[in-house]
C-alpha cells in the first residue's frame, strides 16, 4: 500500500517539495493516511487539519485523538468545529460542502499546496452508485476524481482491505465513526446492505468501478478536445460583449459537446449546472426559435438566423452628448461631427453623412437604439421603427444590438453608419450645414 501512495505522489514532482494539508478525522482511513505521513515525514512536508462536526458521541473522542496522535509526532495541527445547528437538511451533503470548505480556509491561511483526503477505491464503488441513483449526468458518473481542483486523493486506487492490513501491521490507532452504522445515510445502507451482496459476484469490486471512472475521464477528454477544436475555429468570434456562434456548425455537434461549450461559456466553479439546468438548456436549443433567449447564469443566449449569441450583458447603454469638434469613443466605435460645408459630390461613405444643421445647436447625442424608436428614412414618406428598419436589412442580432442612433435632442437624424433622416437631408436652400463621422474599430 505505502508503494501505491509513493507513486500516486509523484504527480507532483514538478512541484518543490508541495506542502499537503491531510484531512484527518480519527476513522481508520484518515489514520491511516496520518501514519503514512508520519513514517515519511523526511520525504513530505505536511500540516494535519481535522474538522470535527459534533454529530455524534464520540466526536470529542476522535478529535483528542487526532490530537494526542499529532503532538506525539510534532506534526502541525489545526482544529475546526462545524454544527448541526448549521443545517437545516440534507445532512450528510451539507456537512461535506462545510467540510471542505473550511479545510480551503485552512489551506489557504497557512499557504498549502494541495488538501489530502483518505478516500479510497471501496468509497469509489459508493460514490458511483450514489450518482447513478441520483441520475447524475456525464460530470457526477467520474466520481471521486484523483485530482479535483486543490483536492488531491492518494489512496483512490487502495482498497479497504488494504487500508485495513496496513493499520494493523503498524498499530495504527483510530476510532469507528458511529455514524458509518447508521443506514439512513444512503452511502452506509450501500455499503452495509448492497456493496457486500455486489463482492458475492465480484470480490474486488472496486476493480471494475474504477474501470468505469477510466473510461468516463476517456469520454470527457474526448468532449474536451472537440470543444477546443470548434473554441479555436472561425465558426467561434469573440466580441467585445458577446461570443458569436455559428449555428449551423454548432448544431452539427452532439448535444455533450454543445453543452460543454454553452457550460464553459456561463459557469464556473462557483455556480456550478444543475441536472434542471442541463434539461433547460437542451429543450431551449432543441426548438431552435430565432429571436428567442435564455439567461443562464449571469449570461444570456441568443438564437439569431445564422448564429447563437452569448452575451455578458445584454442591455446596451450607450449614451453621450457629443459637442461640434469633438469626438466620442465607445469600446468598438468613435463618432465625431463638426460645421461644415456642403460636399461638391457626395460618395457612397456610409461612415459620413452631411446634414441640413439649420434645427441644431451645439450638441448632438449618439446612443444605443431603444426598443420605442422611430424615424423617417430617407426618401420614405412615413415613420418606421428603428428595430424593423435594421431587421429588413437582414442585420444579424449582434449587428442590430450594436447599432447606434445619432440624436438632436430626442430626434433620430441618423442610425448611423446606415441610414440618414429624411427630415435632416441637405437641400437647395440649406445654410448650415454639418458634417457626421462614424466608424467601428
Amino acid at each position: 500500500m505505502q508503494n501505491k501512495i509513493i507513486s500516486n505522489l509523484k504527480s507532483f514532482s514538478d512541484y518543490k517539495k508541495p506542502h499537503f494539508l491531510l484531512a484527518v478525522s480519527g476513522g481508520i482511513d484518515s489514520m491511516v493516511l496520518l501514519k503514512f505521513f508520519q513514517k515519511n515525514h523526511e520525504t513530505f512536508r505536511f500540516s494535519v487539519a481535522h474538522i470535527n462536526h459534533n454529530y455524534h458521541s464520540d466526536a470529542k473522542k476522535m478529535e483528542n485523538l487526532v490530537k494526542d496522535q499529532c503532538e506525539q509526532n510534532g506534526n502541525d495541527l489545526i482544529i475546526e468545529n462545524i454544527f448541526l445547528n448549521e443545517v437545516n437538511s440534507n445532512i450528510e451533503s451539507n456537512f461535506r460542502k462545510m467540510r471542505y470548505s473550511k479545510l480551503e480556509e485552512i489551506r489557504k491561511e497557512i499557504k498549502a499546496d494541495f488538501i489530502l483526503t483518505a478516500h479510497h477505491a471501496d468509497d469509489q464503488v459508493e460514490t458511483i452508485l450514489i450518482k447513478i441513483l441520483n441520475s447524475s449526468g456525464l460530470d457526477g458518473l467520474q466520481g471521486l476524481r484523483k485530482l479535483n481542483q486543490n483536492i488531491f486523493r492518494p489512496m483512490h486506487n487502495i482498497s479497504k482491505s488494504e487500508i485495513i492490513d496496513y493499520a494493523n501491521i503498524n498499530n495504527v490507532k483510530y476510532f469507528d465513526d458511529p455514524t458509518n452504522s447508521d443506514d439512513i445515510f444512503t452511502r452506509n445502507f450501500l455499503r452495509m446492505n448492497v456493496i457486500p451482496e455486489l463482492k458475492k459476484i465480484k470480490e474486488n469490486i472496486h476493480i471494475p468501478f474504477n474501470n468505469f471512472t477510466d473510461r468516463i475521464h476517456e469520454v470527457h477528454d474526448l468532449i474536451e478536445f472537440n470543444t477546443l477544436n470548434f473554441c479555436n475555429s472561425d465558426s467561434f468570434i469573440v466580441n467585445d460583449n458577446a461570443i458569436e456562434i455559428n449555428k449551423s456548425n454548432f448544431y452539427n455537434l452532439p448535444f455533450l459537446v454543445q453543452f460543454r461549450i454553452i457550460s464553459n461559456l456561463c459557469f464556473d466553479t462557483q455556480n456550478s449546472f444543475s441536472k434542471t439546468d442541463i434539461r433547460e438548456i437542451k429543450d431551449f436549443l432543441r426548438k431552435n426559435l430565432t429571436g428567442s433567449s435564455k439567461k443562464v447564469n449571469k449570461k444570456t443566449i441568443l438564437i439569431d438566423r445564422n448564429s447563437l449569441f452569448i452575451y455578458k450583458k445584454m442591455k446596451n447603454d450607450i449614451f453621450g452628448n457629443v459637442e461640434a469638434g469633438k469626438e466620442f469613443k465607445g469600446t468598438n466605435f468613435t463618432f465625431s461631427w463638426d460645421f461644415n460645408k456642403a460636399p461638391k459630390n457626395f460618395s457612397n461613405d456610409n461612415e459620413v453623412e452631411y446634414i441640413d444643421a439649420s434645427m441644431i445647436a451645439d450638441n448632438l447625442v449618439i446612443r444605443s437604439v431603444r426598443d420605442n424608436d422611430s424615424f423617417l428614412p430617407l426618401g420614405m414618406n412615413g415613420k418606421k421603427k428603428v428595430i424593423k428598419f435594421l431587421k429588413d436589412k437582414n442585420l444579424s442580432f449582434f449587428n442590430r444590438k450594436e447599432s447606434l442612433v445619432v440624436c438632436n435632442q430626442d430626434e433620430i437624424i441618423w442610425v448611423a453608419g446606415y441610414q440618414l433622416s429624411e427630415k435632416y437631408k441637405i437641400h437647395k436652400n440649406s445654410v448650415k450645414i454639418a458634417k457626421l463621422n462614424f466608424s467601428r474599430n
